[in-house]
């Protein structure tokens, strides 16, 4: 049986629900969403919707500030590339287990750019010191 691609908000938020049910029970980065952060998934997940309908579909609904909301995260608990690596790994795994197609394939290819892009701007700007170094390390064996 063919899976679908994403096509649209309703598939974005399908995919989203999955993924941060994921997030949430993870032992690498879940502990962000849970103890550092004050979250709620009824409220981000709006969002992170727009977030993706912008960048998937072209619409021009986000206007959120993706990279300070991340460099206040960093200032809490250290952000490291293992932690936007999880991340990467928990989404991939969410797409393909729900979707594939065209949309899939770009957005996992954005979603690398920007765990990437995000990650080596958070160490460039990271403060010296954070209360939290977040040294718990991905393995993708898990």
């Amino acid at each position: 049986m063919t899976k679908p691609d994403i096509t649209d908000r309703h598939d974005l938020e399908k995919l989203l629900r999955y993924f941060y049910q994921d997030v949430l029970a993870d032992p690498i980065i879940g502990f962000y969403f849970n103890d550092i952060i004050p979250f709620s998934l009824e409220h981000h997940l709006p969002r992170v919707i727009d977030f993706w309908a912008q960048l998937l579909f072209g619409e021009a609904n986000y206007h959120g500030q993706l990279f300070e909301r991340h460099q206040n995260i960093h200032r809490q608990a250290k952000l490291t590339q293992h932690h936007f690596s999880r991340w990467l790994y928990l989404l991939n795994h969410n797409i393909d287990q729900h979707f594939e197609g065209e949309n899939c394939a770009k957005m996992k290819a954005r979603a690398t750019r920007i765990a990437g892009s995000m990650a080596t701007a958070l160490e460039q700007k990271a403060p010296r010191n954070t209360k939290l170094d977040g040294v718990q390390l991905f393995n993708p064996n898990i």
